[in-house]
């Protein structure tokens, strides 16, 4: 019987931060998850056929990549932002190589994102996200580099205007580790609280 209580636990994403989304009016609980099982990549296939995922611009290529991440050793962590039902709001790859976090991917559900801004009910969800990130990052004393910000206008004002990341070409972008403390910051006067990383 305890065998199989080890067990249930150990093949389950690992729970790794507390965080809070949305601004001061309407803020809501939630967690950051590490995936890390062939459990995450079936829930990452469910998520294909959720509303709120719908129009991914990233899901199908996260999926694919955590399936060969499951088959080999790598320097990516993949992370999930839920609420305390399960719903996915954003997910994140960030590739712990060398003395630089790389961020692979960063994505907000669609229907709940800055792209749908009419109806989105919860904001700071990308940033909450990407300051748990710089979190991290500092805490292990790297600097963060995004890799390939998409040609979008949303997203590279995301990137250079709203969260200040200095630009190293047309579509990558750095935050050196002592300014990633401002990330936090922005994050905890959006939101009113901090993160709290668990492990």
């Amino acid at each position: 019987m305890k065998l199989g209580k080890i067990n249930s636990i150990f093949f389950q994403k690992k729970y790794v931060a507390d965080c809070v989304v949305g601004d001061t009016n309407s803020r809501q609980k939630a967690r950051i998850f590490e995936l890390n099982s062939k459990d995450d990549l079936f829930a990452l296939h469910k998520m294909h056929y959720k509303e709120n995922w719908q129009g991914s611009y990233y899901l199908k290529e996260i999926t694919e990549e955590f399936e060969e991440y499951l088959d080999k050793d790598t320097d990516d962590k993949y992370y999930s932002l839920e609420t305390p039902e399960g719903d996915v709001l954003c997910l994140s790859v960030l590739n712990k190589r060398d003395k630089t976090n790389y961020l692979e991917y960063i994505e907000t559900a669609p229907k709940i994102s800055c792209y749908n801004r009419e109806n989105r009910v919860m904001r700071f969800i990308g940033e909450t996200m990407i300051a748990f990130l710089a979190k991290l990052t500092r805490l292990e004393g790297k600097n963060l580099v995004i890799k390939d910000i998409a040609d979008r206008k949303l997203t590279q004002n995301f990137y250079f205007n709203h969260c200040h990341f200095t630009p190293v070409s047309a579509n990558n972008a750095i935050m050196e580790n002592e300014r990633l403390t401002n990330l936090e910051r922005l994050n905890e006067n959006h939101t009113g609280s901090t993160i709290d990383i668990l492990c």
